[in-house]
């Protein structure tokens, strides 16, 4: 996305490739890479490839949301299908990043690296030799490995052992250091371990070695590292350290009390490999070029006249990360899947009233049941889903098209049909919400509306939980609005406190978004638009619940 043309493949008819199965893919996030990233990977290949013949090693670049011209650079820059790219258009986070790399990956063995060279690369054909000979799950870099060359502030140090006497006593991990991001892990980790995951900024690698502990990949192995600190790539201050407790509070939380990751490999308990289908490409064909899968069909007309077995539905404007594609394939392996789709998120550089909106629909306030669809969430099922972009089952979308159904139908009409969608959170569409305050609430009415009718149907069935928290607070202030006009004492300081709760959750929903979008307008556009899109969310469920149709 935002790549030059002559870095795109947009012939019509089928992009193939030939289909490698590398020994190693090397996983390399960056983010605003600066004028240095073509030398910097193309170091990390000559490093990593230590010993490998050249169809045996893969580098995937995940460009995470960069905006200096780093997605540009590297598709220029790529010469053959050994190096891959993908990019997206917003800023996730480095553990999101690696996430999506991962999955993507081909090799036998998958290595994790940074993009500035702070670590060695040198050091991979090592660890890769270490974890063949000695059938090792996971070999990962250590700053207290007595091999190790270690030069970074002596602050650091101690926030660092700090941090690995706190892990070692909540996940009971042996390891002396998490957070080296040098690693090489197997692929049956990367296809049971990553799908899992859900932290997408600071505390990934300690989220990977926790939940492949607790599911049994306990085969691990500390390695020297080499590590020159530049202070170019991962600066920790003091809000990333409070992220990180907080994400590793999170961890913990999830696997030992919830048991979240038990449960979410249940729902991927089926094999989820499937070699490449060929899939139509319904939409853009600039944008559909960008796409990191080897067996596309551009230029379809139609679903009918389509040759693959799936379609990509792409809508206008849409612009897909580089594996949109290739992360939903896989789902496709259990015959009841009918459907994939994937978070819609707004791009960074979206007008101040459409990054309000999107604001609004990624806060838990505003967003509700839709809060995932606009920011990534879990991966699970789903009945009901707006699928503006999505792959889908040839058969399925023309039997659907057939019925008449459009295309913001289309899940419920497979639910209906006892045919499964799944909602896969390792990739994203961008696409700018509309703008508030008119389009974006003349849109939360028109959703509403239809929940409140599918809500009618279901006899309830379809109430979401999430919108109907995301409600109570703005219920309590309407109570509470009462209490103060109509009633007195004791009841008049409840409502009061109760009016003074949600303006709380309120400015603090609107500094989140400020802060998220980097942007004081947003922050103060987000405040009213909360309100005013929860009035408009109440009143089209009303209209939907009650109406005869």
């Amino acid at each position: 996305m935002g790549a030059s043309s002559s870095a795109l493949q947009s012939a019509r008819g089928e992009r193939s490739e030939t289909i490698v199965r590398p020994v190693l893919t090397v996983v390399v996030p960056v983010f605003n890479g600066g004028a240095t990233i073509v030398e910097n990977v193309e170091l990390i290949r000559n490093a990593a490839g230590g010993g490998l013949a050249p169809e045996d090693l893969e580098v995937i670049v995940v460009s995470d949301g960069s905006i200096d011209g780093t997605a540009e650079r590297l598709l220029e820059a790529r010469s053959d299908v050994s190096m891959r790219v993908i990019h997206y258009d917003r800023n996730l986070g480095k553990g999101y990043a690696v996430k999506v790399g991962a999955l993507a990956a081909r090799g036998a063995w998958v290595a994790l690296v940074d993009s500035d060279l702070d670590l060695d690369p040198a050091a991979i054909p090592g660890y890769l030799r270490k974890a063949r000979e000695e059938e090792l799950d996971l070999v990962i870099g250590s700053k207290r490995h007595p091999e190790s060359v270690v030069h970074y502030p002596r602050s650091r140090r101690l926030a660092s052992w700090c941090y690995q006497q706190l892990n070692r006593l909540l996940f009971s991990l042996t390891v002396r250091d998490t957070q080296v991001g040098l690693k090489v892990f197997r692929r049956e980790l990367a296809e049971e371990v990553v799908p899992l995951l859900l932290v997408k900024q600071f505390a990934f690698d300690l989220e990977l070695l926790a939940v492949a502990h607790a599911l049994g990949y306990r085969r691990i192995v500390e390695s020297p590292v080499r590590l020159e600190y530049r202070f170019t790539g991962s600066f920790v201050g003091s809000r990333a350290v409070t992220r990180a407790l907080i994400d590793t509070a999170a961890v913990f939380y999830r696997l030992r009390v919830l048991h979240t990751y038990q449960r979410k490999r249940r729902l991927l308990a089926a094999p989820i490999s499937v070699e490449e289908p060929l899939v139509s490409v319904l939409g853009d064909e600039e944008q559909a070029a960008r796409l990191d899968y080897p067996r596309l069909e551009l230029g379809s007309a139609d679903a009918r006249t389509a040759r693959g077995t799936l379609v990509a539905l792409l809508a206008p404007g849409a612009r897909p990360a580089g594996n949109w594609v290739s992360a939903a394939v896989p789902y496709f392996a259990r015959d009841d899947v009918a459907a994939v789709v994937v978070p819609e998120v707004a791009p960074a550089r979206a007008s101040t009233r459409e990054r309000a909106a999107a604001a609004v629909l990624e806060s838990r306030l505003g967003g509700g049941s839709r809060r995932s669809q606009s920011f990534p969430g879990n991966v699970r099922e789903i009945e009901d889903h707006p699928a503006a972009n999505v792959v889908v089952r040839r058969a399925d979308y023309i039997g659907a098209a057939e019925a008449g159904v459009a295309r913001v139908e289309l899940v419920s009409w497979l639910a209906e049909r006892g045919r499964r969608t799944i909602y896969a959170p390792d990739s994203v569409v961008v696409v700018s919400p509309e703008p508030v305050f008119g389009p974006h609430l003349r849109e939360t009415f028109r959703h509403a509306a239809a929940r409140g009718g599918a809500c009618r149907r279901t006899h309830g069935r379809s109430v979401s939980p999430a919108t109907t928290l995301s409600l109570l607070p703005a219920a309590g202030a309407v109570a509470g609005l009462v209490l103060v006009v109509f009633g007195s004492g004791d009841a008049q300081d409840a409502g009061g406190l109760l009016f003074v709760v949600y303006a709380a959750l309120l400015t603090a929903s609107a500094l989140l978004a400020a802060l998220r979008f980097r942007s004081f307008p947003v922050g103060l556009l987000a405040a009213p638009a909360l309100v005013l899109t929860q009035g408009a969310y109440v009143a089209g469920f009303l209209r939907g619940l009650l109406s005869a149709r």
